[in-house]
Parts: structure tokens; sequence; C-alpha cells
């Protein structure tokens, strides 16, 4: 039986969207006869049963300096809002002159970089390489973000003959702090960042990377990179079925985070025009929105909530569980996925709410990946700042011209692409076996072969 180590940071029940991907993928490698361990920092949730031939090894993630100062913030900010007194805290504290502000921000990069990772590594690499010592395995692969995950198999590896691989589900220095405004220090923490990569890149066998935007780019930056292709799914056994007799007509779910350029104004804009042009009664347009959302995102959707005149039609939600999450995607109509300014990415939540059958529109720039892979698997996509076009398609909606339902134009199902993860694992074992056998032969007959080469 072949066996794979995955070391993921993320895997449900988490609750982040990322750890899906390996969740399928595993469940679907063991029933094709894979044993896959995957040692990650989330531990199963009590009564949840053990996927047959899938071992979860869980090391917890030590707190760290970033952990104390965030925690440290967040109960200065509570007191203050309650109204507790605390030293030197006054109504208006004064402002940080330039070079304390920077100083501050120097020490607060300093504790967050390289990622959400840090104070899981070491945890990670000893696991790992307690578990090499204890088995043989055919591969081991890496999933992030968090990609200093990468490291942990690097280090695992290191002086064995297990290849190591790396799976990507997002660019890393490309898109650290991409909606940030770029000033010395974001120019300096990517410089980092792409050190990192080139060190930890070039020293995995395969690159697996989740579209083909940014498999082109790393071909571009590195050429010497065997870089492979395997998009995100969604495991049709874990989706909820879809009654389309719940469909409430008229109805969008955006289901997501709002953070960086990810916003709703479009949208808002167009659904404003819909509503503003119904003559005599509102047609029967609503949004839902569920996730989390920034204090700054979160001001700036409510102001356009109230000048759009939508309070009425719109609904924010908080954050959900998973399950209601879901339930909540499929009474849609519509399901909504933004992919603003992220010309390499492709949200998973694309893959989820076409794979359950829900009509999805993308909000992202023409020639970006989420455009691009929309169009292959069935959804539709609108150009960030077209509300013209995003009107029409609400209108459609209304009018009933949007169906209900609709079938994904590619297999996007993880049961299809762990067959081809699974070819990608056998060739790489076959490639190995090969070249034992010929390594074995030349250690045989070491004169044959210096022979042959002077023919």
């Amino acid at each position: 039986m072949p066996r794979l180590l995955v070391i993921t940071y993320h895997f449900p029940p988490d609750g982040a969207v990322g750890g899906q991907r390996w969740a399928g993928l595993s469940k679907y490698l063991a029933r094709m006869g894979w044993e896959v361990h995957v040692l990650t920092a989330s531990a199963a949730a009590r009564g949840q049963p053990a996927t047959p031939g899938v071992v979860r090894h869980v090391r917890a993630r030590r707190r760290t300096l970033d952990d104390w100062y965030r925690s440290s913030v967040r109960r200065v900010n509570e007191a203050s809002s309650s109204g507790t007194s605390i030293a030197g805290l006054g109504s208006s504290p004064p402002q940080a002159v330039p070079p304390v502000s920077a100083v501050r921000r120097i020490v607060r990069s300093s504790m967050y970089l390289p990622d959400a990772g840090r104070g899981w590594l070491s945890q990670a690499t000893q696991a790992a390489s307690a578990l090499l010592r204890e088995q043989l395995f055919d591969a081991v692969i890496t999933s992030g973000p968090p990609h200093s995950t990468h490291f942990a198999g690097l280090l695992a590896t290191l002086g064995r003959d297990t290849p190591f691989w790396i799976d990507m589900r997002d660019p890393w220095s490309q898109i650290h702090e991409l909606n940030a405004p770029e000033d010395w220090l974001v120019r300096g923490e990517r410089r980092l960042l792409r050190g990192l990569e080139r060190l930890v890149l070039p020293r995995a066998s395969k690159v697996i990377v989740n579209t083909r935007e940014f498999a082109a780019a790393l071909r571009r930056i590195a050429p010497a990179l065997n870089v492979t292709c395997l998009s995100n799914g969604i495991d049709p056994e874990d989706a909820p079925s879809r009654d389309l007799s719940t469909v409430e007509a008229g109805s969008i779910a955006y289901v997501g985070t709002l953070y960086a350029a990810r916003n709703l104004s479009s949208l808002l804009a167009a659904m404003s025009a819909v509503v503003r042009s119904a003559v005599g009664a509102t047609p029967g347009l609503r949004l839902n929105i569920a996730g989390t959302i920034g204090q700054t995102h979160r001001e700036q959707l409510l102001q356009e909530i109230a000048a759009g005149g939508l309070e009425s039609v719109v609904k924010v939600h908080g954050v959900l569980p998973r399950d209601k999450a879901l339930a909540l995607l499929t009474r849609s109509h519509l399901a909504l996925v933004l992919a603003q300014n992220q010309p390499l990415c492709v949200p998973a939540k694309l893959y989820e709410s076409v794979g359950m059958g829900v009509p999805t529109l993308v909000i992202a720039e023409d020639g970006s990946a989420a455009a691009s892979e929309a169009r292959r698997i069935g959804a539709m996509s609108v150009d960030a700042n077209n509300v013209d076009a995003i009107r029409v398609i609400l209108e459609d909606l209304v009018a009933g011209r949007i169906p209900r339902a609709i079938q994904a134009r590619e297999t996007i199902s993880y049961e299809r692409l762990a067959i081809d993860m699974d070819r990608l694992l056998r060739e790489a074992i076959d490639n190995k076996q090969t070249a034992g056998v010929h390594q074995s032969f030349a250690d045989l007959h070491p004169m044959k072969l210096t022979a042959d080469r002077r023919v």
C-alpha cells in the first residue's frame, strides 16, 4: 500500500475553506489504495468519525508574541469601549510621530512574518521527522497558506530520498499586502518572502498550484521548477442536497470574507438601480451576506447600503457555522463570488457554489484567473467595475430568466481530481523505482557503463 504524508495547517473542522482541498483529496486517495497521514493543527471534532484510510496527526500551534500582542490590544479596546479607566489612555490618545510609527510597524512585522503559521513550524517539523523515522512514505506534500508550512516538509525530508512536493493554494510573495499602499516596509516584506520562496521552491520535486495563470507566472519566474496545475473542487458527498422548492426567487448570497479589494460596491449600485426603477412595487431582490467583515469594509458597506436605499433588501448575518452558511447558499437563487484585484487566484467558494448547482456570478477583472475559471466551469463573470452588466443580470434574476439550478460544464469533484493526483504520485514512484534500478545496475557493472560511455 503506498503511503503519503500531507502537512497542512488547515483541515476540517477548523472552518478554513483551504482545508477542504486535502480533506477531499485524501479521502478519495485512500479509496484508491493510499494510506494518507495528515499532519495538521486542526483537531477532530468530538464524535467526528475518522475517514477510512486517513490518519490524522494533530500538533497544536504554540502561542507567539503576535498572539500576545493581539490579545493585549483586544483587551485594551474592550476596556476602553466599556468605559473602564486604563492608565495611559485618554479620550484622544496622542498620535505617534512618524519615527515612532515606523518602529511600531517594524516590530509588528517582525512578530507576524512570514505568516500565520508562525508558532507551528517547529511543531510540524518535529512531528513530520518522527513520522518519517517510524514509517516509509512514498511522498511528502506540504499545503499552504500558511506557506511557512513548506519549510516543515523541507526540513523533515533533508537527507532522505522521500520526494518532497509543495502544494500552493495561493501565491505567496506575489499577493502579500497586495492592496496595501506600497511603501518601504511592504517592499521589504515582499523581498523577504521572495527570498524564502527561492530557498524552498527549488528544493521541491514538484510544485502544484491551483490555477493556470499562477502556473504560468511561476514558470516565468523560475523556468526550472516542475510546476503542475490541479484546480480546487468540491466533495459531492460533503455538500448538502439542494431542494429547488426551497429556493427563494431573486435571492443572492455572498458567503465569504470582505477584505483587501473585495467589496460589494458594484453589486449594491446595480441593486439600487433595479430597486429605484421598479414601478409600484419593490422587486423580489434580496442580498444575504455571511462571513467576516473588516472594520473599514463594514463602514463602507453600511454607507453604501444606506446611500442606495437598500436597508430593507440587504441582511448582514455575520459569521455563520459552515453548515448554516451552506444552508443559506442552497436556498439562494444566485451565489456571488468576489475576486477583485486577485489576478492569479480563484476563490474556493466558486467550486462550492457551482458544484452545488447554484447559479453563480463572479465579480473580477476580465483577464483574471477567477473570470477565466468561472467561464470554464459554467458560472457567469462580470468585470468588477461594470455596474450596467451586473444590473442586467439582476433584472434577469428577478424576471425569472436565470434558472434556479445549473450543471457544471467541467467535472470539479475531488473524486475526479484525486484520480489526477493519484496518477502524478504513481508516476513519481515509478520514476523513482526505475532510477533506483539504473543506479543499482551502475553499481554492479561500473566497467560496462564506462565502456558504453566511451563508445
